[in-house]
């Protein structure tokens, strides 16, 4: 008869990775990783009747030879002896890649302010501040040496890493008509300073950057912005952003393998709480996509909009009046990533051969330094996981 296994797992420390990109969210479902670990043994148990019911595991993250994230190495102890195994996410299938139920584990031995790295079966080295490393001698490996591995290792392959696509679409109009709303005449567009995959954060930190204006202890010795005639002008980032959103990345429990919705929001409702002051997130999301009207709705109530997006755009409008042309020259990109949305714009178009193309933008806080704010076209190239107007008070 089969046995069925209960697995208990310790979580072992979460080690940082060295390099990252703009995730928002955990690339690595543990979650997915667990159940892949418990099936595995399941069926280890049935086929090798190995003895007892329960199994004992720790868990320590595994990475590739570029330090992303590749799963999870699983060290549990069997009746018989010490067992190990190797989950991994090949292009979203989570999958057992080595299983040794009578091996003590390659990574015993790798401590934890160091890394484990996994290039294929059999081959297992670690990373100590960034560098590849022998397990055994904790000797950096050569560029010849790294080299040759790469030919036969295993990667995570993420969307992340993809290089954006560069798409101009050309519109050529009769005549067009254009409603457009901005929070501020300039709005926040702080982006993060040496975070590993925190986007997230740097998007609590624009969020509350636009509030600061009001609640000035938001962010402590740094002025929101001034007016010129009634006009509201946000100024850039200091030193005091810089520190508050390290603060919001700690909160949300930030990590190289980016951060979870749940956390971005409860990090920035404990900062917040901190400060007095309370956060809500209202959903502007109707059958899981996104409602523009409530968007123009949240905004127009004076509260910003946080976009959680797997795959996105930025937009340039390049509007050539006189040639009765406007130019949308987008990017393309292929990840997960947090951008605020402080404004809207609504382009509508009445072409030559008498239809109408219509389309809709969000102004947005990229996050980043270069663009720092852009249009994202919220039905081009894209998927918006979750989106809340955000009120703090």
């Amino acid at each position: 008869m089969k046995k069925k296994i209960l697995a208990i797992l310790t979580i072992a420390v979460m080690l940082f990775a060295s390099m990252g990109g703009l995730s928002a969210f955990a690339f690595v479902s543990l979650e997915e990783c667990d159940k892949c670990f418990q099936s595995t043994m399941n069926t280890l148990l049935d086929r090798e009747d190995v003895e007892g019911n329960s199994i004992t595991a720790v868990r320590k993250p595994i990475y590739d030879l570029f330090l992303q994230h590749l799963g999870y190495v699983y060290e549990f102890e069997l009746v018989e002896g010490e067992g190990y195994a190797i989950i991994i996410c090949d292009e979203g299938n989570y999958v057992a890649q080595e299983v040794m139920p009578h091996s003590e584990s390659p990574y015993s031995e790798v401590g934890e302010e160091e890394q484990c790295v996994f290039v294929n079966s059999m081959s297992y080295y670690k990373a100590v501040e960034g560098k590849i490393c022998d397990i055994a001698s904790g000797e950096e490996i050569s560029a010849e040496a790294f080299d040759i591995l790469k030919e036969n290792a295993v990667f995570y392959k993420n969307e992340q890493l993809r290089d954006p696509e560069y798409v101009t679409v050309e519109i050529h109009y009769s005549t067009y008509q254009m409603e457009t709303y901005g929070m501020a005449f300039a709005t926040p567009v702080f982006c993060g300073s040496g975070l590993t995959s925190g986007c997230a954060a740097v998007a609590g930190g624009n969020l509350i950057g636009y509030f600061d204006r009001y609640y000035e202890d938001l962010i402590p010795n740094h002025q929101a912005g001034y007016y010129v005639s009634e006009y509201y002008i946000y100024n850039y980032a200091d030193t005091y952003v810089y520190q508050a959103i390290n603060t919001l990345y700690d909160d949300m429990e930030g990590t190289a393998n980016g951060i979870t919705e749940s956390n971005f929001k409860s990090g920035l409702q404990l900062y917040c709480e901190r400060k007095g002051l309370t956060c809500d997130f209202s959903s502007v999301m109707s059958l899981g996509k996104l409602n523009y009207n409530s968007v123009k709705t949240s905004m127009l109530n004076n509260k910003p909009v946080a976009l959680l997006l797997n795959t996105y755009n930025i937009c340039d409008i390049q509007m050539y009046n006189s040639q009765k042309e406007h130019d949308l020259v987008y990017t393309n990109y292929f990840g997960k990533h947090v951008m605020v949305g402080f404004g809207y714009r609504v382009m509508v178009y009445n072409l030559p051969d008498g239809s109408i193309n219509s389309y809709r933008f969000i102004y947005v806080a990229t996050g980043w330094a270069d663009p720092n704010d852009a249009y994202f076209n919220i039905e081009y190239s894209t998927n918006i996981v979750s989106a809340y107007g955000v009120n703090i008070h």
